[in-house]
């Protein structure tokens, strides 16, 4: 005799895996606006500092060739740090994309108050994305040299000043995705 399939729904919910999935949308933006100013600020001290260093030529005394030192050191530093500027775009953007593998790995079940609960998250999420978006705007519109350095990040910067209409459709597929699937036979 074949005995039927024991399909235990759960009756709580997965709250935890929800709350957790918003804790890493609003780290992902947080760290979005964190790389963009931290290689701004890096890409600015070593684009004045690499010069300043190189003109120094042979020390009297010592007979130490900084130039040609700072050619060895400082020079791939400032190019390591200056790749920054796309890496951190394309980790925000991989990022993003993570977050569909993350709202299909903890599908929740069905309940009225996580739909509510949900649709509460992604109003902060949302409202979070603005606020951060309003911060790199004003740092993008700024005429100094870190305004410049802050526009020569064109990945980062699209997907920054674009956050709230990016995070929208994040939160309303990751919902789709949420709160669909088996167990939806038995909200009838």
């Amino acid at each position: 005799m074949i005995k039927p399939l024991n399909l235990k729904k759960n009756k709580k919910g997965q709250f935890g895996a929800m709350l957790l999935f918003f804790i890493v949308i609003a780290f992902v933006l947080a760290a979005g606006l964190a790389i963009g100013i931290l290689v701004s600020s890096a890409s600015m001290f070593m684009n004045e500092f690499v010069p300043e260093i190189e003109s120094i030529g042979t020390l009297s005394g010592t007979g130490a060739n900084v130039t040609e030192y700072s050619g060895y050191a400082l020079t791939p530093l400032n190019t390591f740090i200056s790749s920054w500027s796309w890496i951190g775009g394309v980790l925000y953007l991989v990022a993003l994309i993570g977050l569909f593998g993350f709202a299909i790995g903890y599908k929740t079940t069905m309940n009225k108050w996580m739909m509510g609960l949900f649709i509460m998250f992604a109003l902060l999420i949302i409202i979070l994305s603005i606020i951060i978006s309003n911060i790199y705007q004003d740092l993008y519109e700024d005429n100094s040299s870190f305004g410049d350095s802050i526009k020569s990040q064109k990945i980062l910067s699209f997907l920054l000043l674009n956050s709230p209409f990016i995070m929208c459709i994040v939160v309303f597929a990751s919902g789709i995705i949420l709160f669909s699937g088996a167990g939806q036979e038995d909200m009838v």
